[in-house]
């Protein structure tokens, strides 16, 4: 009878944490400001970007703002699907200028 106890216990426990993962960003939704600076292959410069981000995943969401673009909205916005950030590239000056 001792050892009976901590079944439902655990059961209980082990439901509760399925049940909050399951549900988790419905229940308690949140988000997270994340800058980061990578060449933008879509516009063809150095960037850095301020991306909304889930708390549960860290999957970018939208963007809070961009250095290249003002408003961001005028963007189409394609680094929200980028796996791999483009490292960012050496400006590149002419010489005798």
């Amino acid at each position: 009878m001792f050892f009976v106890w901590p079944v439902p216990v655990f059961l209980g426990a082990a439901a509760a944490l399925i049940v909050i993962l399951m549900l988790g960003r419905r229940l308690f939704p949140g988000t997270y400001v994340s800058r980061r600076a990578f060449w933008c292959p879509f516009l063809r410069t150095n960037v850095r970007v301020d991306f909304r981000e889930s708390i549960w995943d860290g999957s970018a969401l939208d963007i809070e703002a961009c250095s290249a673009v003002s408003p961001p909205l005028e963007c189409e916005k394609g680094c929200l699907f980028m796996a791999k950030f483009p490292p960012i590239k050496e400006e590149i000056t002419p010489i005798g200028h």
